[in-house]
């Protein structure tokens, strides 16, 4: 299965009750939650495997880390085009 959206945000409540920490706390804080009980489940029975969920929160780190380039590459043509147009 791939990543094609982001989830819905975790609420503050939802982020400490899952121990996410804060720099994990983004748009995939929901696949990082999802693999932190995997492996909380993992740890009490070694036959669970968190490969899936590991690998769904990285693919979600991965398209939001290109979302996040993109927007700042849109941001900074958007400044040249005002700068260009204010010294014009």
């Amino acid at each position: 299965m791939s990543v094609t959206q982001f989830p819905p945000l975790l609420s503050e409540d939802d982020c400490q009750k899952y121990k996410v920490p804060l720099k994990w706390r983004d748009r995939c804080a929901a696949y990082f939650a999802l693999y932190q009980t995997c492996l909380i489940r993992q740890s009490a029975n070694s036959s669970v495997s968190c490969k899936h969920d590991k690998h769904s929160w990285e693919e979600c780190e991965n398209l939001d880390l290109i979302r996040r380039r993109k927007e700042l590459q849109q941001a900074k043509e958007q400044r040249r085009e005002e700068l260009a147009t204010a010294s014009s």
